[in-house]
């Protein structure tokens, strides 16, 4: 089953035939971290536009996908709020993908789209989201929620949660900016579970 393709985008990937060594220094950076096929990832190559910025860049999304603190069901419900808030479709659609290859239940995926008020989520889950939404809208977490927050995690974590937030807002806008197009996987998981408009 195929499924409509996203718009053409604004900025097209670069291909193979314009990768100069510096790209393909960048894109061995990724392979080396949490992308087997980086070449093909359409995320990364519109960022190869800019291989300079993209490898500085991947130096931190590769700590926050891999070597983060925060404990990786904890991390994907920060991530995948921040990519709904945002209305990021590929970044929402790709880590429904990155979500079950971590092994995280799909039943996960549409209390996401409600928010805090969803009681499928933990106490401390829910204050999760709860700072998620804060640092999204207000650039500031909550009295309460950083009282909560700090009750279970250390300063790292506090950290490595703000930076993810951050990091993650800051990449929906340059997607969604530069349109990046889905796979027919993503588009495909986008069917199933859902995406924002």
């Amino acid at each position: 089953m195929s499924f409509p393709p996203d718009p053409p985008a604004r900025m097209p990937q670069l291909e193979p035939d314009a990768w100069t060594d510096e790209v393909r220094a960048m894109f061995a950076a990724w392979t080396k971290g949490p992308f087997k096929e980086a070449g093909k990832n359409p995320v990364l190559k519109t960022f190869a536009h800019h291989p300079k910025l993209a490898d500085l860049f991947s130096q931190l999304n590769i700590h926050l996908l891999l070597t983060s603190t925060v404990p990786v069901r904890q991390r994907q419900i920060a991530i995948m709020r921040t990519a709904w808030l945002c209305k990021a479709k590929y970044m929402w659609s790709s880590h429904l993908r990155t979500s079950l290859g971590f092994g995280l239940e799909p039943e996960l995926f549409r209390p996401l789209q409600v928010g805090a008020d969803d009681p499928y989520f933990s106490d401390f889950e829910t204050t999760i989201i709860l700072a998620t939404e804060e640092l999204v809208r207000d650039r500031r977490i909550s009295e309460e929620s950083w009282r909560a927050l700090s009750g279970e995690w250390d300063n790292q974590q506090l950290l490595d949660f703000m930076f993810t937030v951050g990091a993650y807002v800051l990449v929906a806008g340059v997607m969604r900016s530069t349109g990046v197009e889905r796979e027919p996987e993503l588009l495909e998981l986008a069917a199933k579970f859902g995406a924002p408009d």
